[in-house]
């Protein structure tokens, strides 16, 4: 128990203030414990974040199997749409998780970045053979998609949601939901034949 509150307190610092101002006092004071008692659990702040980091890639590496069977049979629109609104959901839901994961992945602490690049590239790698590619393959195959090079649709889909995430942070709400629309209109007549 006083290990999982060590790592939520620890996500929420590293949230806020980033790898560097998030400091292992602050941490105590949050959980109410001494750092000899948070030392017992972990054996620094850098193997501390490592732990945060890894459970996330986990629930995200599980949930390209999830994804997996979620659109095992569909065409490729409902499939594409699957993918894009777990997206939308996953960065809606745990905003803390979410910030996390795109600091980490753009700016992490310097001395962990060859680490955390590596496991990323390993997620997205996966995330594009298991789901992406094979819905491409597909579409083009049965007729459903333009018969593209392949690796553009990729590239579109993941800048589809690079963009969804941009424009959480810089529009309103009202805005926000109408751009998403767009986004999502516009890259399914880029794709679709």
């Amino acid at each position: 128990m006083t290990r999982q509150k060590i790592k939520d307190a620890a996500l929420a610092l590293f949230v806020k203030d980033g790898y560097e101002g998030a400091s292992i006092s602050e941490i105590t004071k949050t959980v109410k414990i001494k750092p000899a008692s948070l030392y017992s659990h972990f054996e620094s702040k850098e193997k501390l974040f490592l732990e945060i980091f890894n459970d996330l890639l986990r629930a995200k590496l599980n949930n390209i199997d999830r994804l997996k069977e979620q659109i095992a049979g569909k065409e490729a629109k409902e499939q594409l749409l699957i993918l894009f609104n777990d997206y939308y959901e996953w960065i809606h839901k745990d905003k803390s998780e979410m910030i996390f994961w795109k600091r980490t992945a753009l700016f992490p602490p310097s001395f962990l970045r060859e680490i955390t690049h590596e496991e990323l590239i390993n997620y997205e790698t996966k995330y594009v053979n298991t789901l992406l590619k094979p819905i491409f393959i597909k579409g083009i195959k049965l007729g459903f998609l333009r018969n593209q090079d392949i690796d553009n649709f990729i590239v579109a889909f993941l800048n589809l949601m690079n963009s969804v995430f941009s424009e959480m942070y810089y529009s309103t709400p009202e805005v926000y939901q109408k751009k998403v629309k767009i986004l999502w209109e516009n890259f399914w007549y880029f794709v679709k034949k």
